[in-house]
């Protein structure tokens, strides 16, 4: 069980509407983060720093394929607190 510092820095990675939208769109789109980025409609460089903050906080982790970087979700019950939130 991760420690309540552990799951404050979860809670506030998520607490950005950017961020929120991008966990729920890897949800569905899997790790093509340039198809993400064009729905989004936000630069690569924001699509960058939101990614890289939601990696620190464990919510993400990335692998190559080729010269991709693809995103997966790592915490599997952040798709359940997303959807509690959508549902309020």
């Amino acid at each position: 069980m991760k420690s309540i510092e552990d799951q404050a820095k979860i809670l506030k990675a998520i607490a950005h509407p950017h961020r929120m939208e991008l966990v729920l769109r890897l949800k569905v789109d899997g790790c093509n983060v340039s198809e993400i980025q064009n729905s989004m409609g936000l630069p690569q460089s924001t699509i960058s720093h939101h990614l890289l903050i939601l990696k620190n906080a464990g919510i993400l982790s990335s692998h190559r394929k080729g010269t991709t970087v693809c995103y997966s979700i790592e915490i599997k019950e952040i798709k359940e607190i997303l959807n509690i939130l959508a549902g309020m």
